[in-house]
Parts: C-alpha cells; structure tokens; sequence
C-alpha cells in the first residue's frame, strides 16, 4: 500500500497525547513514514525525515474548524489521523480519529473549561459518526464511548501504548545522582502526574497524613507534576515534598528510588505512570477504576480512590510488607514487558489500511 497519509501532531509535544504522537513516529519504518505528512507547531524540529506542514490553529480554537480544514480539504489526502477527538468539523474526508479518554463527559466537575462538556459531547458525536475507523487506547474508554455513542464499538479498535525504552530498572551510579540533584534519597513515596481534580490529588494528600500519623517512619511522598491547587502555594503538609515538573532524563531515576509508587486517580484513559513505574520495578499502588485495572494486572495493590481509608491502609500496610513489595516489584516488571510501542505503531497503521480498503 502506498498512500497519502496525514497525521495531526499539533500536540507532539504535550504529555499523554503527545507521547502517542511520538510513538507511532519512532515505530514505523521508512516505507511507512515516508507516506505520512505531519501537520505540526510553527517552528517544530522535525526529526522524522518525513513532510510536515505548520499548522498554528489550536486545538478546540474556531480556526481549526474553518482555515486549517479549508487546508486540510486542499491536501487530499487518502486519510488523515486525528489523535484526538477534535477533528475539524469541516473536514470531508475519510478520517480515523484516536479517543484518549471521556474526561469531559464523565467529570465535567473535572473540566477546565465550563463549555468542555457540551463542546467536547458534540465532537465526539460528531466523529464517531464521521469516522471510518476509532482507536481507543484502552477497553474501558472504547466501553465508555460505547455507552455514550451506541455503535461506535463496531468501528472502533483497542491498542495499548507502551512506557518508553528508558523506563527500566537503572544502576545506582545512573540513580543516585540524580535523586541527590532534587535533594532526595531512596526510599520515598512516589506519585507522578498533574496535582488536580481528576487525579484525586487532594485525597491523596490526606490519606498519606493519616498513613504518617499511624505509621511515623513512614518515607516522605514526593510529587512529581504541576500543582494546580491554590492552597497549595504556600506549601505542602509535613513530609510531602512538592517538586514540580522535573525533566524527562530524571523520571525513571524517581522512578527507581521510589519504594512505592501511588496513583489514586479517579478517571483515567489509559494511565502511564502505573506502567512506566512498573517497568523501572516499582511496586504500584492504583485505583480500581476505569482502565487501570487493564494496565496493572495483578501487578498491583488496588484501592477505592473515593476512600481516604482505602488509600492510607494501602500505603501503611504496603510500606509495612517489604516482601510484598518485592513480589509487586517482579510483577510489574514482567506486566510492563506485555505492552510494546511497536505493536501500538504497527497495529495504528493496521487501522489506516482497513480504513482506506
């Protein structure tokens, strides 16, 4: 198959969508990148070899919908990729569009924005009525979009990302000194992501409290992400170090020193920190709610993430076990080795053929 191909990445460089982007690009072969045309931010380096057109209008932006599809409509493209749900409404072509997650119509409480739910709802209706073919990146989300478009489950096909190749068990001299550069040393708790709503942030908080009231030589917990609470400004509770965003070089070295990691998320599309965590050797803490139950297996000790009680027992009764969390360690790097970028890739270009067959 030969084949004009184009693949939005107007957010290759964001987290979570982003490093979808990224994988797929760094997984196909020459043949397949040589088909594709990205269409990527003013200014973006691309390393790819492959065509790639600016593209400035922004996502959920009213230019998106009108001039970057009036362009979009002039390439003519065999098929375009949305890895998103919103595909530029004047779009004509044949498309397949990518639904990470069902956020904004699940949690709307959760949403940034007051319009998410009512914009994103019509989008996503509208796509998976337009599509030829629909990725999800985990069952629970293709359940999800299921339940709110009947029918979208025919069309639609279910691929797994992968932690990065540099998520894995590291030597101390590759570890050490880069806890000793965020002023930490082995042992603390571990929690990666966003601090916010949706990833249950401030129940967290409270329940790592009580665990330390209950349990005084309890680590630190450390979080790795931007704060986007308030109260939070003038700093954390006793034993809780905040560190912002730290680089890409540094996570897996977190990783590594942690003797725990903890996701009480309350909603997740697909969840990569539990996986990346896992694959470093990590013993994981998760909720048993939406797709993290698919990521972690039996790689994990589950928690209501709406109990304070169930997230603080967790974590005391975890960090009491040492050989309990040597098993989860061995289980979740065996769990981490079942997810592969280049089955992620190959089976999306799978999707591109069915779609253009």
């Amino acid at each position: 198959m030969t084949a004009r191909i184009g693949l939005d990445a107007r957010m290759v460089d964001f987290t979570g969508i982003g490093v979808t982007i990224r994988g797929l690009l760094d997984n196909w072969t020459s043949e397949q990148i040589a088909q594709v045309k990205l269409f990527a931010p003013p200014g973006w380096k691309n390393p790819y070899g492959c065509a790639v057109e600016p593209a400035p209008e922004k996502i959920y932006g009213l230019a998106q919908h009108v001039g970057y599809a009036r362009r979009l409509n002039a390439e003519k493209l065999d098929l375009f990729h949305m890895p998103h749900f919103d595909v530029p409404y004047l779009y004509k072509r044949p498309f397949v569009a990518t639904v990470h997650d069902m956020i904004h119509v699940l949690y709307p409480e959760h949403s940034t924005k007051p319009f998410s739910r009512a914009y994103a709802g019509f989008q996503i209706r509208h796509v998976v009525k337009r599509a030829t073919r629909l990725i999800t990146v985990s069952e629970s989300t293709k359940n999800d979009l299921e339940r709110y478009c009947p029918g979208a489950a025919a069309k639609t096909t279910v691929l797994y990302p992968a932690a990065s190749d540099a998520f894995r068990p590291l030597p101390a001299d590759q570890v050490d000194p880069a806890l000793a550069r965020h002023g930490l040393t082995r042992g603390y708790l571990l929690y990666v992501g966003n601090i916010r709503g949706i990833k249950n942030s401030l129940r967290l908080v409270s329940a790592y409290a009580a665990a330390r009231r209950a349990t005084p030589d309890l680590p630190p917990l450390v979080l790795v992400g931007q704060n986007t609470y308030r109260q939070f400004d003038g700093g954390f509770p006793e034993g809780i170090r905040h560190l912002g965003p730290v680089p890409f070089a540094d996570l897996a070295a977190l990783y590594n020193g942690a003797s725990m990691f903890i996701f009480p998320s309350i909603y997740e599309g697909f969840g990569l920190p539990p996986l990346e965590a896992m694959a470093c050797g990590a013993p994981v803490i998760v909720s048993k709610a939406a797709s993290l139950p698919e990521v972690c297996g039996d790689a994990a000790v589950y928690i209501d993430p709406l109990s304070e009680e169930s997230i603080a027992g967790a974590i005391r009764d975890l960090w009491l076990s040492p050989a309990r969390r040597a098993e989860l360690s061995k289980r979740g790097l065996v769990r981490a080795q079942r997810f592969s970028w280049n089955a992620f890739a190959q089976g999306t270009w799978r999707v591109y053929e069915q779609a253009m067959g």
